[in-house]
């Protein structure tokens, strides 16, 4: 760990961040002390950390966070070149790269031992110091995600640190909870997003991401219970009330908050995901926003409305669509007798109409500028062209958008979402009921109505011919808000956070992703297996006994070895 400080220390004022607009002084020619000494200091310097929300290689960053690194690590998407090392318990020990998920922890704290030498007056300057926390609930979040108990660190380790350096891991409560205290001073200190706009973290956002910390601490806090991720204590309830709280806050507070609508249900979801100007969308609380003229652009429309990029979403994410009436579908009986673009154009017509702004539909418009329609999946291609289960990705496409249809090497500006109202919505419906049984249904039905759908109801889970297995028992309410919770959000990067904080891995151990049912007439010759019902089994030869995910090891990374040789204070994570 001293190694690791070390190069902390030697990088305090190295501001990483690859965006041309943090323009600081050279650090040889500054001093800790004559920088901090005005608000437009204090502001450059949180600067450096917003490229953390994404990747900054503008090389498919918005598809890279939205799809490759979040939903193929789940039971939504399959890629046709391999299976998730995650899924299938082949993740091994890690060693390296500690030390880059501190330095962006230690340099938020360099900021809150230094912003109160700002010469004006707090009302100045509070903004930024709000972003800080938020900064650092967001980098501990991340942490507490992937390996649970860690060191928590409120002030700027140094060399001579030796008790800190060697501490052992704070437990994860403590972790959370100190996350939840860092997100109400930001709350408490922001501007709102009518004065810094959804560009800039503001203190809607704020709310909306103590709603997500707060349910990922309490359903990981019920669900693990008296295994080894467990906590010993832990009050679940105490979360779900902070979920509820921070939710009514946002939904009843002096806030332009609302549903992204143009009263065309038809569309509007859709379109959501693949605006460029997110500005005046009141739904978006945070995003990212893109300019390729000035070489910040993003490939999302060339994967989307181009190439399949050996990515395919799966039949257990579709068949959870239900019927537009409300009621369970059974995608299965229709499978047996219909089969290619035939099954999509019937699913189409009678199934929740989000489905059809996520997956590719027969005779869709893909680009106005090329002309190009959806004719049918790319089942058989190779290489980018590949779509692995005939469910083609549609999700964020924007078909009038300039790169629409064209290589991805064309840069477009599809605005990325960071966090949207909607999962607010969802956050507060499952916490709800989580606590009492309650089903919000002015909340639930606010996604319900945008999206053309009937009103929430809750279906008997024996009655559903596409039932899914959590591994333990839940209420059929619970199991509803569960299925609205992953079809509105679906390939937006949560899923995957999901099955964690619900102890799932029954949903997908055991078990091979499938695709659609291949036509043999639109296919002749095609090359890739195919179950008894004539869905597409992709990974029948790569996985025959299904997914291998050990469920006592692999819901949290291994700490890195060299630094348990460096601090033995610290253990390894259960299976590890």
């Amino acid at each position: 760990m001293k190694k690791i400080i070390y190069m902390l220390f030697v990088q305090a004022f190295l501001l990483t961040s690859c965006e041309d607009f943090i323009d600081l002084k050279p650090l040889d020619k500054i001093s800790t002390d004559d920088y901090w000494k005005t608000p437009n200091d204090l502001e450059y310097y949180t600067m450096q950390f917003y490229p953390s929300f994404y990747n900054s290689d503008n090389s498919g960053s918005v598809l890279k966070q939205m799809v490759t690194e979040t939903a193929l690590d789940s039971d939504d998407m399959l890629h046709g070149g391999y299976a998730s090392n995650i899924l299938n318990g082949k993740r091994s020990r890690r060693t390296g790269d500690w030390k880059w998920e501190w330095n962006k922890i230690r340099n938020v704290n360099i900021f809150f031992e230094n912003y109160h030498k700002c010469e004006d007056d707090f009302s100045t300057y509070k903004h930024y110091v709000g972003e800080a926390h938020f900064f650092r609930a967001w980098f501990y979040f991340n942490l507490l995600k992937r390996y649970g108990d860690v060191p928590w660190y409120s002030n700027v380790l140094e060399l001579d640190s030796d008790e800190e350096l060697m501490r052992p891991r704070d437990s994860r409560t403590l972790i959370a909870d100190s996350i939840l205290a860092d997100l109400d001073k930001a709350v408490s200190y922001l501007d709102m997003r009518s004065q810094v706009g959804n560009n800039r973290i503001n203190k809607e956002a704020a709310l909306a991401f103590k709603t997500r910390v707060a349910l990922y601490e309490g359903t990981w806090q019920k669900y693990h219970a008296n295994t080894v991720f467990g906590s010993s204590g832990a009050n679940p309830g105490k979360y779900f009330n902070q979920v509820v709280q921070a939710a009514e806050e946002l939904m009843n507070g002096n806030y332009k908050v609302g549903i992204y609508s143009t009263n065309n249900p038809d569309e509007d979801y859709f379109r959501l995901f693949g605006l460029d100007n997110m500005s005046d969308v009141n739904e978006v609380l945070l995003y990212r926003a893109f300019n390729a003229a000035d070489g910040a652009g993003n490939s999302v429309q060339g994967f989307i409305t181009y190439n399949a990029d050996q990515k395919g979403i799966t039949w257990e994410l579709v068949s959870s669509y239900l019927g537009k009436d409300g009621k369970p579908y059974n995608y299965l009986d229709l499978a047996k007798t219909t089969k290619g673009n035939a099954f999509l154009n019937k699913i189409s017509e009678d199934c929740d109409p989000r489905l059809k702004s996520t997956i590719w539909m027969p005779g869709d418009l893909m680009s106005q500028v090329t002309g190009a329609y959806f004719d049918k999946p790319t089942v058989n291609a190779g290489s980018l062209q590949l779509c692995p289960t005939g469910f083609q990705v549609k999700k964020t496409g924007n078909p009038y958008s300039p790169a629409a249809g064209q290589s991805w090497e064309i840069q477009a500006e599809t605005g990325f979402i960071i966090l949207r109202y909607g999962e607010v919505l969802l956050n507060y419906a499952e916490a709800k009921c989580e606590l009492d049984g309650t089903i919000a249904l002015e909340s639930l039905n606010l996604l319900r109505k945008r999206a053309g759908m009937s009103d929430f109801s809750v279906n008997l889970q024996q009655s559903d011919p596409n039932r899914v297995d959590y591994g333990y028992e839940i209420s059929d309410g619970l199991y509803e808000i569960r299925r609205e919770r992953r079809v509105e959000m679906a390939l937006e990067g949560q899923r995957d956070e999901d099955y964690q904080r619900w102890a799932a891995h029954a949903l997908f151990k055991g078990k091979r992703p499938k695709g659609y049912p291949v036509s043999p007439e639109e296919f002749p010759d095609y090359p890739h297996p195919v179950d008894e019902n004539g869905l597409i089994d992709f990974y029948k030869s790569q996985l025959p006994n299904g997914y291998e995910f050990r469920e006592g090891q692999d819901y949290l990374l291994s700490i890195p070895q060299d630094e348990i040789t460096l601090n033995p204070n610290l253990k390894q994570n259960p299976g590890w």
